[in-house]
């Protein structure tokens, strides 16, 4: 077998492992956009921190790629797709043929329309480069606005703040991570991110970008504020990068590619994985186990991918948060709640039908990995469900039967 990954990602390095699994012998090459072999994404914020280097970056090392005999093609950018030929064309104008394709070439960031933005007044922050050319910018007394409030512009904004960066955060939802925080937590870590100088805009968004006189950006607000800024940051969200697939007949685009159970596309030998999935949450957990599910069904077995609830942890200036599955719920919902807003310390559980669906957990995280098995698994709670807050819970509150399957585990 032929095999051809698009996109030196999470999900590829999982597909890789997937695929040897079944098939050690295979061709496998993988086309890489970026100079780089994967590396952890995640990692970046800490990499302008000064917090690790850049050996600490990679997902899997060097050796990975030759132990599985894998063909990396850095800097090399995939252009056009021919499902029936099969054979996808790159950027240099080199073919290469496939039995079994992946497409794992992840998202970008999105940017909105705003009045004069271009790509020198602005900065994303999602690889490895957009981090390197904003440590060039991210000087002591240096001024910053990052549009976007949720993970990515909270980790943008920790790294900057380390580096001794005024910062700004603007949201145009009513608090910052809706998804995640409800609003008694959202106001926790907002109040926590104010008493560190960060100031937060909520309800407001981007409407303008003029670079002064002085080399400095104007920003206008929707709500008519107007900031002063050395560095903008726009954050709010991300695209998958599904232009491969575009008109293609038989491949299904929502946003994402629409994938069957076993992460095939509809077109003959393509499979995808990743933050290219329609629907799929941009999480690295997700990606792995799609990357690793579409690598063994492409070397012949027949898997189905369990969509898994979302899952994120979080760590902010010394603050961590972990969120699980519907963690903002609240009206319609059965909730079991603690909160010590002195110690920014917040516990929230949301049950429906006696079945855990959500966690939320500030500072105080243990437990989160008993939470998590209990979402995943829709475990009925009822017999201990007075216990789930306790200090004292533990995989051992659990009853027999369940505990002791995971033990065996």
């Amino acid at each position: 077998m032929n095999y051809v990954l698009i996109g030196n990602s999470v999900a590829a390095v999982n597909a890789v492992a997937g695929i040897r699994e079944y098939d050690r012998e295979g061709d496998i090459t993988i086309v890489s956009a970026e100079n780089y072999y994967a590396y952890g994404r995640p990692l970046i914020s800490y990499w302008l921190e000064q917090r690790v280097n850049e050996k600490n970056l990679p997902y899997r090392p060097e050796t990975f790629f030759a132990r599985n005999k894998v063909r990396v093609l850095l800097g090399r950018r995939a252009v056009r797709l021919d499902p029936e030929a099969r054979q996808v064309f790159l950027d240099n104008g080199e073919s290469l043929p496939y039995d079994r394709l992946l497409l794992a070439t992840g998202g970008r960031p999105f940017l909105p329309s705003i009045n004069g933005l271009t790509p020198e007044n602005h900065y994303t922050f999602m690889t490895y480069d957009d981090a390197r050319r904003l440590e060039k910018a991210a000087s002591p007394g240096r001024e910053a606005v990052i549009l976007g409030a949720g993970p990515t512009g909270l980790k943008a904004m920790e790294s900057l703040v380390r580096r001794g960066v005024k910062v700004t955060l603007v949201e145009l939802a009513d608090r910052i991570w809706a998804p995640a925080l409800d609003p008694e937590a959202a106001s926790m870590v907002a109040g926590f991110l104010q008493d560190r100088g960060v100031n937060i805009y909520l309800n407001d968004t981007l409407d303008g970008v003029r670079r002064g006189d002085n080399g400095r950006l104007d920003l206008e607000l929707k709500s008519g504020r107007r900031l002063a800024a050395d560095i903008l940051v726009v954050a709010i969200g991300v695209r998958p990068n599904v232009e491969l697939l575009q008109d293609l007949p038989g491949a299904t685009i929502n946003r994402g590619v629409v994938v069957e159970a076993d992460l095939s596309t509809g077109l003959p030998g393509v499979y995808a994985a990743g933050d290219v999935v329609a629907g799929n949450p941009p999480l690295l957990p997700h990606a792995a186990i799609q990357g690793k599910i579409a690598g063994r069904n492409m070397a012949g077995s027949r898997e189905t991918y369990k969509p898994i609830p979302p899952y994120n942890a979080l760590g902010i200036l010394g603050l961590h948060i972990i969120s699980i599955g519907l963690s903002a719920a609240g009206e319609g919902y059965e909730i079991l709640q603690e909160a010590d807003p002195a110690a920014r310390v917040y516990r929230k559980l949301v049950l429906q039908d006696n079945r855990l669906v959500g966690g939320l957990l500030i500072n105080k995280i243990d437990r989160a990995g008993i939470y998590r098995y209990l979402i995943e698994e829709g475990i009925e709670v009822t017999s201990f469900k007075d216990r789930l807050l306790q200090p004292d819970f533990g995989l051992l509150s659990l009853p027999d039967t369940i505990w002791q399957q995971q033990l065996a585990k």
